[in-house]
């Protein structure tokens, strides 16, 4: 898709970001389920689109900086230290989520929300050893 398209896209997915949050607001009243869903996906869509339409500004007016960019992202050191600290943030994502289930049942909380930490924590574990061991036999 050339850049011209790509604006315009951007450009008509920012005026829907901005009319599905006028929705979401104006039917806050009448039904709360829908306007909070509307001001949700008018946000996504709003901000997404800015986003992307400042990227693709900067890509116009730095393009040898993206190129670097991209060589960088690309280079075996960079994809090492990205797979490390993914690695250690997921480490320290389960643990907090095990801390919060903890927490939630000294405090007394419901238990649905107990167990279902729990087992967010076990699905976290049991993904990482499938993963460990399809990489093992692939190695």
């Amino acid at each position: 898709m050339n850049r011209k398209k790509k604006k315009a896209l951007l450009i008509t997915g920012l005026a829907a970001g901005l009319v599905f949050q006028f929705i979401g607001i104006t039917w806050a009243a009448h039904l709360r389920a829908v306007s909070a869903l509307c001001v949700g996906i008018g946000a996504m869509l709003f901000s997404l689109s800015v986003n992307r339409l400042y990227r693709l500004s900067y890509e116009k007016e730095f393009p040898q900086a993206v190129r670097q960019e991209q060589i960088e992202l690309a280079d075996e050191r960079n994809i090492q230290i990205r797979s490390r600290a993914k690695s250690r943030s997921g480490d320290i994502s389960r643990w907090a989520v095990a801390g919060l289930a903890w927490v939630n049942f000294l405090l007394y909380g419901p238990l649905w929300i107990t167990l279902a930490l729990a087992g967010i924590f076990v699905l976290a574990y049991a993904v990482e050893w499938y993963y460990t061991d399809k990489y093992q036999k692939e190695m």
